[in-house]
């Protein structure tokens, strides 16, 4: 029969079951030494505007449901995660 006590004190109850006394986390691969090239994108964030461009062929309008209708691409830049990664160029048609 399990001890009432225990269910209520979790340290304990775990302690019991598991052997551990204590959660230890894993440490950081940034060291500040080793890892700070591969981790520097991620760390130092930038904010970068960039140019994209678009065309409109207007085939048709409706003026009664203020529609247009017709062919548009756009070419810009996608998402940079904040100037960690290199940006992909993305067409839309």
């Amino acid at each position: 029969v399990e001890d009432p006590q225990s269910f209520i004190d979790v340290i304990a109850f775990y302690k019991q079951r598991t052997a551990y006394d204590m959660a230890v986390a894993l440490p950081g691969l940034q060291s500040g030494e080793e890892g700070d090239d591969a981790l520097f994108g991620e760390n130092n964030k930038t904010f970068d505007v960039t140019n994209g461009r678009i065309e409109m062929e207007v085939n048709k309008v409706n003026a009664d449901d203020s529609e247009i209708g017709g062919v548009f691409v756009a070419t810009q830049l996608g998402d940079t995660d904040m100037g960690s990664k290199v940006p992909k160029k993305i067409l839309t048609k």
